[in-house]
């Protein structure tokens, strides 16, 4: 089920393409009273497609949308539009960014979020002529029509990783919280086979750990930190994020565990101590990866004021494989599990 899950997550992650955006405008700045064409740069629109039908395009500031004086279709990926704002309109543009959104029936409404910055003038030329009036977007369609994943600003492409680092960290509480229930079976209980199941679920956890910290610091460096060195990515996330520096405490009390069950000679003394630490361990790391980081802010989603799914929601084609990536990240950690479980068990009896 695991394999069957993660090839279909896999080639989805490769081979579905993005969903359309804009990544570029150009200027960036306008002039009050001046007209302005503006160059826009899309991403895998279909504006030249005949499917697309009519595309709209608005210039918008708060609820307000203004269309251009005239626009422009060049390619399938580039517009022209000139736009003007008077001085005597100014005061009206407040916070002064401004949006650019497009429109069309193939790849529905896509916007660049503060793509443009309104220079205001100091002094308002009263004869000036008002150009801009106010219209209400009249649309058939708001969702594309395309089997992809959505464009997130700043994730972009690399919105893929979503089923590797994510998951791999889901995979990881749950076996760790399978640690903590051998770990109070055998207290309960004193069965060995309690405490074997608590030891290799760590080591399991422990490998998902690596494995969603390191694709986490390669994630940030192409997203947060781009042509920043590695060393002084590094240096921010520990001392700026509060999530991945929490995560790296959390798992160094279980690289502790780890360390403490191999100084202890006596298997029962063994079994006990590490017992006891291990659901203290767990404790500690709800703590650092789900409390800790709500109580401040961070670039990292989900804490304090950033939120994780609740901003950039999963759409339908996420979801079609977010899902069942967690469901086979999670699947593949337990299978690994039982191998190394019975490996410990064919060894205590060749001791025996």
């Amino acid at each position: 089920m695991s394999i069957v899950l993660l090839t279909y997550v896999v080639a989805g992650s490769f081979f579905v393409p993005m969903g359309p955006g804009i990544t570029k405008v150009n200027p960036v700045s306008l002039y009050t009273d001046s007209v302005y064409t503006f160059q826009i740069t899309c991403y895998h629109s279909h504006f030249s497609s005949e499917k697309a039908g009519k595309i709209q395009l608005w210039f918008k500031n708060r609820s307000n949308y203004y269309a251009p004086l005239s626009s422009k279709i060049i390619n399938n990926e580039k517009a022209e539009a000139q736009f003007a704002v008077s001085s005597l309109q100014q005061n009206n543009f407040t916070p002064s960014s401004i949006d650019v959104v497009i429109n069309d029936e193939l790849d529905g409404t896509f916007a660049l979020r503060d793509a443009i910055t309104l220079v205001k003038a100091p002094a308002v030329d009263s004869l000036s002529t008002t150009l801009l009036t106010a219209t209400e977007p009249e649309v058939k369609n708001n969702h594309h029509h395309l089997v992809c994943f959505p464009y997130r600003e700043i994730l972009y492409e690399t919105i893929r990783n979503t089923f590797f680092h994510v998951p791999m960290w889901f995979a990881m509480t749950m076996l760790l919280f399978a640690s903590l229930l051998a770990s109070i079976l055998y207290l309960m209980k004193g069965e060995m086979k309690h405490d074997t199941l608590a030891n290799q679920a760590v080591v399991v956890g422990m490998l998902f750990g690596v494995c969603g910290y390191l694709t986490g610091l390669i994630w940030s460096k192409y997203t947060w930190y781009i042509g920043v060195s590695w060393n002084d990515v590094i240096r921010k996330l520990l001392l700026e994020d509060i999530k991945m520096a929490a995560a790296l405490v959390a798992m160094f009390f279980y690289f502790g565990y780890l360390i403490l069950r191999s100084s202890l000679a006596d298997k029962f003394s063994r079994a006990k101590i590490s017992a006891v630490y291990n659901v203290f361990a767990f404790v500690i790391f709800i703590l650092c990866v789900f409390v800790l980081p709500r109580l401040t802010d961070s670039m990292h989603p989900g804490n304090g004021g950033n939120p994780a799914f609740s901003k950039y929601d999963l759409d339908s084609t996420l979801r079609l494989f977010f899902y069942p990536a967690v469901i086979g990240w999670i699947l593949l950690g337990f299978w690994i599990l039982s191998v190394l479980i019975r490996i410990q068990f064919i060894q205590q009896k060749r001791e025996s």
